[in-house]
């Protein structure tokens, strides 16, 4: 190595060793950088030029003294991330942290380790924020309308929210706290059938406390143990006043066997019906009514029966969407003359109106 490109390796040394002296490590680090990348640009530049003991012996004092630097300048970013995590500046604590992890050396096992414990804190607290952050509005409306008593409404936005936490684990208290909320306003559903239980009962009229004894067992959480534990007390309660074929007509919530049942016996009244041909007006026995319609209309009730139970109790359950469309079934098959069309109309235009509402309540936000 020529004398002047050692004596600049050498002055660049210096450099480091002053700054090191006034407690600049970063000046320092660059410094002892630049003498480096001037050995490696010698032996490149001119690779016939002898490297003597001495250059060796410069070149390992510069690489401990770098080394020296990295690890200051590691344990300097580790206190001031650990810093910033402790103001709640996270992004700033993981920019810090990180920068000491790069910095430090790969055998400082212990440091690494304490850097990356510090580092997944932060981390998950930015993470935390961000979640917060979408859940806020959901979990706010779901608030809001247990408040004033809208259950259902409220579990809807509780379970979009939990839709955002499906990565958190179960003991997260966000995912604790929207649970708690959802089972609470279950049980305020659940509340009001037990009312109405109540008042079947007291009427004697038990199979209707036993039906809607079944649907209040569909709302509530199936980990909710002491309210099942309780209704599972009313229910023996009412079984021992109750017939086996009641029980079994109580009991029968959305048995496909009576699906299958009512949906074939609809096909093939549909069938005779539409398929059936007036005989000859002038015949005796013309009558000019198609034989078939009594029990087509039978059937298309019993079908749209099943339909309009299937809409109450998804209803019971908070998911409006698919009552909504097991109600719009029921519609096209009941009869615009029977009672129960209206009836099923009326919770129709209801069920738009909660929907709507938490749509444009979402919107806002």
């Amino acid at each position: 190595m020529n004398i002047d490109d050692l004596q600049l390796i050498e002055s660049l040394a210096k450099d480091g060793d002053t700054s090191v002296e006034g407690g600049d490590w970063s000046s320092a680090k660059i410094s002892y950088l630049r003498a480096l990348e001037e050995f490696d640009r010698n032996i490149r530049e001119d690779p016939e030029n002898p490297i003597t003991e001495n250059d060796k012996v410069l070149r390992k004092t510069i690489e401990a003294n770098l080394l020296k630097a990295d690890e200051f300048l590691a344990q300097s970013h580790l206190e001031l991330g650990m810093a910033a995590l402790e103001s709640k500046d996270f992004p700033r604590a993981i920019d810090e942290l990180e920068e000491a992890i790069n910095l430090a050396s790969e055998s400082n096992l212990a440091f690494l380790e304490e850097a990356k414990k510090h580092l997944d804190k932060a981390r998950l607290q930015v993470r935390d924020r961000e979640i917060y952050d979408q859940i806020t509005p959901a979990v706010q409306h779901g608030d809001e309308f247990r408040a004033t008593g809208a259950f259902a409404e409220a579990i809807l936005e509780y379970q979009e929210a939990l839709k955002t936490l499906g990565g958190l684990p179960t003991e997260h208290r966000f995912v604790t706290y929207i649970r708690d909320s959802i089972r609470e306003c279950r049980r305020a559903l659940v509340r009001s059938y037990l009312k109405r239980a109540h008042r079947a009962e007291d009427a004697k009229k038990y199979l209707r406390a036993y039906k809607i004894l079944q649907r209040a067992l569909l709302i509530v959480d199936e980990d909710d143990f002491i309210y099942r534990a309780f209704l599972d007390q009313i229910r023996e309660r009412l079984d021992s006043t109750l017939k086996p074929h009641q029980l079994e007509e109580g009991t029968d919530e959305e048995a496909p066997e009576k699906w299958a049942a009512a949906v074939k016996d609809y096909e093939e009244a549909l069938n005779l019906y539409s398929s059936y041909t007036d005989v000859d007006p002038l015949s005796p026995v013309y009558s000019g009514k198609n034989q078939y319609e009594d029990h087509f209309l039978q059937a298309r009730r019993r079908l749209a029966n099943l339909y309009r139970e299937r809409g109450d109790r998804l209803r019971d359950k908070a998911e409006l969407e698919k009552a909504l469309r097991s109600y719009k079934e029921a519609l096209k098959l009941f009869p615009r003359a029977d009672k129960v069309f209206h009836e099923t109309f009326r919770e129709i235009k209801k069920l738009r109106a909660q929907l709507g509402s938490s749509a444009n309540t979402t919107n806002t936000h």
